[in-house]
C-alpha cells in the first residue's frame, strides 16, 4: 500500500514537490528539541537582533568569522512578518520552522531527479527518496535551521545540474551550479572539500584544450568571481567594513586551530561513530551499492559520487574538531546509492515473476517441453552460482519489508531525538513564555539569568520580547594569549565564587563592595547539575522553587528559581 501511494506520488513532479512540502514542513513542526547552539546562533538570532534591533549576537559576528548571506534568509522572513503585523511570538518561532520545511523539501525534489539523472531509473529515484525520508538524521536535522542544512541542500541543486561524469546531459547548467557552489562556499567554506574531488576529476574528463579553458574561464573564473563579488558585497553592507569569510575561516579554525576549543575527536571518530550514527540502517545498503557497481565494469563511472563521500570523510577526518553535522552533505548522496541498490533486486524480482509466469505458460505447449526444462535448469543453476549477481540479488530481503525494517528501526530514533533528547532547553523558552513573560506590567521589565553552558538555549528568537532581559553565560574562545578567562569557564570552576563576585547579594550587600556588582534578577534557571551547589546560595538570597524542566528519557534538565 505505501509502495502503491509512493508510485502515485512520484508519477508527477508537481504532486510530489507539494508532498514533500507538506510531508518536511510536518516534519519541521515535530522537532521541539536542542540540538546544537548554531541552529539558534549563526542564523535565527542573527535576524533577530538585525531586524527587531534587541537580542545578542556572539563573538563571531564581531570577528567577521561568519557570512549574513545564510541569517538574511530569515532576515527577510522577519521583515514580512513585520510589515503584515504578524510579527507575533507565535510565528516567530513556527515561521522559520516552515521555511525551513519547504527548503530541505526542494533538496529532497533535487535528490530524486540527480538520481534519476544518474542511473537513469524511476526505480532508483524512487527508493532513494524514500532513503532520505526515512532516514532519522535527515529527519531531524535538514529542517533545523543549521548553515549545514542549507549547504547540504545548495550541494544536491548544484550536483544535478553538473555534468557529474565529464557528459553534458538536458540538465547540465555549470553555471547554475558553479554559481550555487560559490555562495555555499560563503556560507560554509568546507563546501569545498567535496569539489575538491569532483572538479578536478570532471576537468580530467574534459580531455580537450579548448573544452577545460571554456569551464575554467567562463564557467569556473567568470561566474565564481561574479558570485564571490555579491556575496562579499552583502557581507560588506552588514559587518561595514571588508571581510572575506572564507579566509578568515580558515585562518580561525586551521590555522589557529580556535576550533579545537569547543572540543576535539581522534581520527577515526567519522569511520567509527560519525558516518555509521548518522547512516544507521541505510549505510550498509551504501556499501553494498558500491560492491554492486564495481562488479559492473561498465558502471563504474556512475561511482565518482561514491568516491567523493569517501573522499570527504577522509578530508573531515584530518580536522582535529568534529561533529557529525558536518558530514551532512554527503547523507544525500549514501541515500541515492543505496536507492540504486534497493531498486536492482526490486526490478529483478520483477522480471523473475514474469520469467516464471512465462515459463508455466510455456510448459502446457508439448512443442516446447524440452526447450523451457533446459531453460529452467540453466536459469536454476544460475540462480545458485554464489558469484552470479542475480543470486546475491533474490537472496536478499524484499522490499515491502525492507521499507517497513527502514521504518521500523528510523522511527524510535527520530521520535526519540526530535521530541524527548535535549527537550529542556526548549521548555525553557516556552516556559518562559507562558508563565514568566505574562508577569510583565505595562512598560516595566523582568530579568531571568541562564546558569547552564553558554547557548545552551535559543535567545529572543524564542521570547521575542525586549522587556524580558535575558542574560547567559558568555564563552568566546581566547583570540588573543592574554585573553580573559570567559565566563562560563570561571562558573564551571567554581560556582559559589562565581555568584559572590559576580551579583550583590546578602552577604556583601552593605558599604561599596555592591557598587560594581550585578543586581539579582528576577528569575534564575540553572541546570540540574549544579543544583546541590547552588540551591543554598538561592534560598539564603530569597529565591525559591518554581518549576521543575524534565521530560522522561531527556538528558537535560533545569530547574526555575524565583526571587520572592
Amino acid at each position: 500500500m505505501i509502495i502503491k501511494l509512493f508510485n502515485y506520488i512520484t508519477s508527477n513532479q508537481k504532486i510530489l514537490f507539494l508532498s514533500l512540502v507538506l510531508y518536511r514542513c510536518i516534519d519541521s513542526l515535530l522537532i521541539n528539541t536542542f540540538f546544537d547552539p548554531d541552529e539558534y546562533w549563526q542564523s535565527l538570532e542573527v535576524a533577530h537582533k538585525l531586524v527587531f534591533g534587541y537580542g545578542y549576537m556572539t563573538w563571531e559576528w564581531s570577528e567577521g568569522l561568519r557570512s549574513f548571506i545564510h541569517p538574511l534568509i530569515f532576515v527577510y522572513l522577519f521583515k514580512i512578518l513585520k510589515f503584515f503585523n504578524l510579527d507575533t511570538t507565535f510565528f516567530i518561532i513556527i515561521g522559520p520552522k516552515l521555511l525551513s520545511g519547504f527548503l530541505a523539501a526542494i533538496g529532497d525534489l533535487y535528490l530524486y531527479k540527480l538520481t534519476l539523472s544518474l542511473f537513469k531509473s524511476k526505480e532508483s529515484a524512487k527508493w532513494a527518496l524514500i532513503c532520505q525520508l526515512v532516514s532519522w538524521y535527515m529527519f531531524v536535522c535538514i529542517v533545523r535551521t543549521y548553515s549545514n542544512s542549507i549547504e547540504t541542500i545548495l550541494f544536491i541543486i548544484s550536483l544535478y545540474y553538473f555534468p557529474i561524469n565529464g557528459k553534458e546531459t538536458i540538465n547540465s547548467k555549470p553555471k547554475v551550479s558553479i554559481a550555487l557552489t560559490t555562495f555555499a562556499f560563503l556560507i560554509r567554506p568546507t563546501t569545498a572539500i567535496m569539489w575538491v574531488y569532483i572538479l578536478p576529476l570532471h576537468i580530467i574528463n574534459l580531455k580537450s584544450i579548448k573544452n577545460i579553458l571554456k569551464f575554467l574561464i567562463f564557467d569556473c573564473l567568470f561566474i565564481g568571481l561574479l558570485c564571490l563579488f555579491i556575496g562579499c558585497f552583502i557581507d560588506y553592507i552588514f559587518y561595514e567594513r571588508f571581510v572575506f569569510l572564507p579566509y578568515n575561516f580558515l585562518y580561525f579554525n586551521v590555522i589557529k586551530n580556535v576550533s579545537s576549543f569547543y572540543g576535539t575527536h581522534p581520527f577515526h571518530w567519522y569511520w567509527s561513530q560519525g558516518l555509521p550514527a548518522i547512516g544507521f540502517t541505510i549505510l550498509p545498503l551504501f556499501l553494498l551499492s558500491i560492491r554492486s557497481l564495481w562488479m559492473q565494469k561498465s558502471d563504474r563511472f556512475k561511482l565518482h559520487l561514491a568516491w567523493c563521500t569517501l573522499f570527504t570523510v577522509g578530508f573531515y577526518s584530518l580536522l582535529a574538531h568534529k561533529e557529525f553535522r558536518f558530514i551532512l552533505p554527503i547523507l544525500p548522496i549514501i541515500m541515492m546509492y543505496s536507492g540504486y541498490y534497493i531498486s536492482t533486486f526490486t526490478q529483478l524480482k520483477i522480471k523473475t515473476s514474469t520469467s516464471s509466469t512465462t515459463t508455466t505458460t510455456t510448459t502446457t505447449t508439448t512443442t516446447t517441453t524440452t526447450t523451457t526444462t533446459t531453460t529452467t535448469i540453466n536459469e536454476s543453476k544460475k540462480s545458485y552460482d554464489p558469484k552470479s549477481k542475480s543470486y546475491f540479488n533474490t537472496t536478499l530481503i524484499s522490499p515491502p519489508k525492507l521499507i517497513i525494517l527502514l521504518l521500523l528501526l528510523n522511527i524510535p530514533m527520530s521520535v526519540f531525538f526530535s521530541n524527548f533528547h535535549q527537550r529542556s532547553p526548549i521548555d525553557i523558552m516556552y516556559y518562559i513564555n507562558s508563565n514568566i513573560v505574562p508577569k510583565i506590567k505595562n512598560d516595566g521589565t523582568l530579568s531571568v539569568d541562564l546558569l547552564m553552558s553558554c547557548h545552551a538555549t535559543p535567545f529572543q528568537s524564542y521570547i521575542h520580547n525586549e522587556n524580558l532581559i535575558l542574560t547567559l553565560l558568555e564563552c568566546p574562545p581566547p583570540l588573543k594569549e592574554n585573553s580573559p578567562i570567559d565566563e562560563k569557564s570561571l562558573f564551571y570552576k567554581d560556582p559559589l565564587n562565581f555568584m559572590n563576585t559576580k551579583y550583590k547579594h546578602f552577604e556583601n550587600s552593605i558599604g561599596n563592595v555592591s557598587k560594581n556588582l550585578k543586581p539579582l534578577p528576577n528569575y534564575f534557571i540553572v541546570e540540574d547539575e549544579l543544583l546541590n551547589t547552588l540551591e543554598p546560595w538561592l534560598l539564603k538570597n530569597s529565591y525559591k522553587k518554581e518549576y521543575h524542566l524534565k521530560r522522561p528519557l531527556d538528558i537535560t534538565s533545569s530547574t526555575v528559581f524565583v526571587r520572592v
